[in-house]
């Protein structure tokens, strides 16, 4: 609870600063991860974790979510600590972090898109025998 409350406090004393224009778009960190790796990272991690949440038994997958995380990671050759101080970098300018959130939503409604229109073939009677 302690660690959600700091960073609820970081992330609001990094947003003060982001709106006051303290903080430039010129922001350095963002050498860390690449901005496209970044997006495809994060839409990666976002539809990780909400097949984690659609899974029954989520007991033994929030098991495995280190090692599911770390095969991530490991694709785009980073460390979890890495992906941590690049992500929190990103948080330091407001226009890249919303510009990479935007990309992630859309790469996630293309995939949604594409998984509905399979779902939508599946279940068509008679196309599949």
């Amino acid at each position: 609870m302690h660690k959600v409350k700091s960073l609820i406090t970081a992330i609001l004393f990094v947003s003060t600063f982001a709106a006051c224009g303290i903080i430039g778009s010129d922001n350095p960190c963002r050498k860390h991860i690449k901005k496209k790796d970044m997006i495809d990272l994060l839409t990666e991690v976002f539809l990780l974790e909400a097949h984690i949440n659609q899974q029954q038994g989520l007991t033994q997958i929030r098991d495995s979510v280190p090692h599911l995380y770390g095969g991530l990671f490991q694709k785009y050759g980073v460390t979890a600590d890495e992906f941590e101080k690049a992500f929190e970098c990103y948080m330091l300018d407001r226009d890249l972090m919303n510009s990479v959130l935007d990309e992630v939503l859309s790469n996630i409604s293309i995939a949604r898109s594409k998984a509905d229109e399979r779902k939508e073939t599946e279940d068509k009677p008679g196309e599949n025998q």
